[in-house]
This record gives structure tokens, sequence and C-alpha cells, in this order.
């Protein structure tokens, strides 16, 4: 867009910003906003978040995870006040095979978000709303806090996993809860305010939710482990610890990039499919899928490795 040059006295020019643009960030009389000059071009920016007050969702028909993923989707997005509609007061909880409470699955969801509650139920109606002051300022400590609770999370499941406690690898579930509390934070603090370099939002929203899936991949790799009553192998062990070990690599890579690292990634990766491959037909059934499983992670870890370069530029 262009704007034309307005002359006040002999030494202020003026330049009047896009109305949408002010709306957006809510820019009243009086804002002050931050300009940096870049050789021919201004880039201006404020520290006011993006505010998206009210929406409605009818989670009416969806199933137990549906609703949670809705609701969460919602918040993420960065609405300050979700209003949920329901037309029945049960949902069925595929895998517990049974049908649940909606209300308790909003309560559920509710409590796992951070900076909001539940202000307001009445019968198949009820109000969330953000009671915090939550500033964009928090995400760099929310986002080394997802990476260190995902360190922690796969060492800990590896680990009992390894020694064949059961009861330990029950953890997974609490940890994932609480990974995915922190990687939902981080989502809404982006979309609701963010870089002032898009690109940057772009590709750090992309790591985040490919963590997410990381996480996913864990949760579920426990549920087998223990449903299946596996027995891991030395070898498989080893395995373990190639993926733990690529955990590690990637997030020293993306808090201190060196490109050796991005060689010690793939490395460690090739050697551990190549183990995969020799054990396929020596190990049980449960086993290799429960590996084949975890190899995913490799896969997602791999990828976001060229968002991280990208972050570079």
């Amino acid at each position: 867009m262009k704007r034309k040059v307005i002359q006040i006295a002999n030494s202020t020019q003026l330049i009047s910003l896009p109305r949408e643009w002010a709306k957006k960030y809510n820019i009243k009389k009086g804002d002050e906003l931050e300009i940096e000059a870049k050789g021919n071009k201004l880039e201006i920016c404020c520290e006011k978040d993006i505010e998206l007050e009210n929406i409605s969702i009818n989670i009416s028909g969806l199933d137990r995870t549906s609703i949670m993923y809705y609701i969460r989707s919602a918040y993420r997005r960065g609405y300050n006040v979700i209003e949920i509609n329901f037309d029945r007061d049960y949902a069925h909880h595929f895998r517990m095979g049974k049908d649940v409470k909606i209300i308790s699955v909003i309560h559920e969801e509710v409590n796992r978000l951070v900076g909001v509650e539940i202000i307001q139920q009445k019968d198949k109606f009820c109000v969330v709303k953000d009671i915090s002051n939550a500033s964009f300022k928090d995400f760099d400590t929310v986002l080394r806090r997802i990476f260190l609770l995902l360190l922690d999370a796969t060492t800990n499941l590896f680990a009992a996993m390894k020694s064949g406690n059961k009861v330990l690898v029950e953890n997974i579930e609490q940890n994932h809860d609480s990974i995915t509390r922190f990687i939902s934070y981080a989502l809404r603090l982006i979309n609701k305010g963010g870089y002032s370099e898009q690109h940057k939002n772009s590709l750090l929203y992309t790591i985040i939710v490919i963590i997410d899936k990381i996480v996913d991949i864990l949760k579920y790799a426990g549920r087998d482990f223990i449903t299946n009553d596996i027995k891991l192998s030395n070898e498989s062990k080893e395995i373990l610890d190639n993926i733990a070990a690529a955990f590690q690599i990637y997030y020293e890579l993306f808090y201190k990039f060196e490109a050796k690292k991005i060689y010690e990634l793939y490395l460690n990766r090739n050697n551990t499919i190549d183990k995969i491959r020799k054990i396929q037909n020596k190990q049980p059934k449960n086993e290799l899928i429960l590996l084949s499983d975890l190899r995913q992670c490799f896969e997602y870890i791999t990828g976001i490795v060229e968002n991280r370069l990208s972050l570079l530029f």
C-alpha cells in the first residue's frame, strides 16, 4: 500500500497508519509505537496483543476427545471468551468404551489451559474466559520449558521401559498433559501477538506443533508398552537411547546453532534405522511395532531442522 507524506511545519513529516492494522492492534491516540529504520524501509511495531474477543462453539454430537480439541483450538487461536453450547449431557469416550459427562470433559480441558477459567455454567452451556495478563514476553521462557519437559519425559519414559517398570511408564500420561499445557500457551501467545517478523512466528509455530505430535507418540508408546506387556531386548534398549539422544541434539541445535549438530542428528537417525532393520526378523511383533512407532520421532525432528535453519535468516 502507499501513503502520502504530510508536511507539518518545516521539520516534521507524517504518514497515516493503515486503518485495518490500527484496528487489529487496538491502536489509540497517545499510544507509543516502535519504529526502526532498515535502509530504505521503516518497520513499525507495537507491543499490544491481537484482541480476539468472543467466539461461540457448539460441541453437540462430538466425542470426548473431539470436544477437548475443539476447546483447545479456540484457546490456542487467542480468543478471550469462549462460549460453549451442547444439546446433551454425555459424550462417548472411545478409548474407555463408555459415555462421560460433557461438563466434566470441559472442566478437564480448561484445567489444562493456562490463564482461563469457567466463569459461568448453566444447563448445556458454559463460558470460558481469559482472566490473566499474559504477555508475549513470557514466550521464550515457555518455549524453553517445553523443550526441557520433553527431554525429562523422554528420559524417564525410556528408563522405565528399559527396566520394565510399568508404574513409572504410566507417568507419561501426566507428563504429556503438562507439556501440552505449555504448548497450548505458547501457541496462544504467538497468535495473540508474536514477533514482528511474521516468518519467525510461522517457523516457531510449526516447531511447537511438531513437538505436540512427538509428545503424543510418546504417550501412545507408553500405553502400548503396558497393554502388550512388552519386554525390551538389549538391541531395542539401545534404539531408545538413540531416540533420546536425537531430542538432546535438537535441543542443543536450537539454542546454540552449530552445523555439525545437523550431521550428528542425521548420523544418529541412519544408524538407528539400520539397527531396526537388523532386528526386524528377530524380535516379537509387538516390540517391533513399538520401535516403528517411536521411529516416527526421528522423522518429525529431522523435519523441523529446516525450520531451525530458516530462523537464521
